[in-house]
């Protein structure tokens, strides 16, 4: 198909999770080709490698390395490292319309800047043995949720000046729960050592009251399960997002006070992610162009609404408090957003990939003189 749409100069489109927020997966005029039932995972156990093909999701991916008692990093594991650094080999499918091997320079150029240089059929990534996790919710008490934000984020920030292991990842959400809004932490523990995970449990509770407390010894499928069900798979509205280096005191009255404000529509939220300083996501690799190494918190406005009649509201929310965090002290905010969390129209390619951004100019006019592959999300 590939072949075909390249050789008859015909636009195109690839379609794999079909989940990008802003649609990008489809385009007016242009062939969609969706590669959802190219899913396959061949695990090698020797080399503890596995070689996956370009229409697998996450669940596909997890789901079969848990048959043999291993796990690979999907986002939730930072003792894992980012995902652009899982990448070790890859088959991709050329501006001429060839399956090849990619090479040094653009296993590089792959590795942050995804399909702007070749359809990806096939990465080999590196598996982990680990067919056990503790993992799960903790919900804080909602009476007064500015100051459990508050209690809380100063006991985190104790605990990180003190030494969080890489094991432990953290994601901080504040959702409309049915009762309230509630601040929520998805808490995953990567090793094998319950009981210094079930310490971290404890420790992660400790700074605020809490309401309900779910972690608890679980696979890595049955917590993928278990927070996807968190997030709707069908909705409308806008998400954006912008990336600070610390949780200042500025910052947190910002999140503290727009949070009261964010509409009570079920598929409204909040939520921060984290590259923790000292984590090997954190590490610099010259052989990626993944610019963003620093320690620091990529927070999501989830302008998004059940209902027609609350979208207006939602998505006026979100930029609220966009424009908010935006305000705040300037050296504390990363220039570089995330390709698939940004909108195409506020997309920046020089900030995101920073001193690589010449090189991959140099290279898009090596591998795609002619543009093939002008629907990828990076564009030079």
């Amino acid at each position: 198909m590939v072949s075909f749409v390249v050789a008859n100069d015909i636009p195109f489109t690839i379609r794999s999770g079909g989940h990008d927020s802003f649609g990008r997966f489809s385009r007016n005029g242009a062939v969609a080709v969706d590669m959802r039932l190219i899913n396959y995972v061949e695990i090698d156990q020797d080399s503890s490698t596995a070689r996956i093909r370009g229409g697998i999701l996450t669940g596909d991916l997890i789901r079969a390395l848990q048959k043999h008692g291993l796990a690979a990093a999907v986002g939730t594991v930072s003792s894992f490292g980012l995902g652009v650094d899982q990448i070790l080999a890859a088959k991709v499918i050329n501006a001429q319309g060839a399956l090849v091997d990619a090479d040094t320079e653009l296993l590089k150029a792959l590795r942050g800047a995804g399909g702007a240089f070749g359809v990806v059929a096939e990465l080999t990534i590196p598996v982990h043995r680990l067919d056990q996790t503790l993992a799960g919710a903790i919900a804080f008490q909602f009476d007064d949720l500015p100051a459990v934000i508050r209690q809380y984020n100063t006991g985190y920030q104790a605990l990180c000046a003190e030494g969080i292991p890489a094991e432990l990842t953290l994601q901080q959400c504040v959702l409309n729960l049915p009762h309230s809004k509630t601040l929520v932490v998805l808490f995953a523990w990567a090793s094998y050592d319950i009981k210094t995970g079930q310490s971290w449990a404890e420790q992660i509770s400790a700074p605020a009251p809490v309401a309900h407390n779910a972690v608890q010894p679980t696979t890595p499928l049955t917590y993928l399960t278990d927070t996807d069900r968190m997030v709707p798979s069908h909705t409308r509205g806008r998400v954006r997002t912008i990336s600070l280096k610390r949780l200042s005191e500025e910052v947190l009255d910002v999140i503290s006070t727009s949070v009261l404000k964010m509409p009570t529509d079920p598929h409204t939220f909040f939520a921060m992610h984290e590259l923790r300083t000292g984590t090997p996501s954190a590490q610099g690799h010259s052989d990626s162009v993944f610019a963003a190494r620093e320690g620091h918190f990529v927070f999501e406005m989830i302008g998004n609404a059940q209902r027609e009649e609350n979208l207006d509201l939602a998505t006026a929310w979100g930029q609220d408090l966009w424009n908010g965090l935006s305000r705040t002290d300037q050296e504390n905010v990363l220039p570089s957003t995330y390709l698939s969390l940004t909108a195409p129209e506020e997309l920046q390619m020089s900030p995101l990939f920073g001193g690589n951004f010449p090189w991959l100019v140099e290279m898009k006019d090596k591998y795609d003189p002619r543009g093939v592959f002008s629907a990828a999300t990076a564009r030079f």
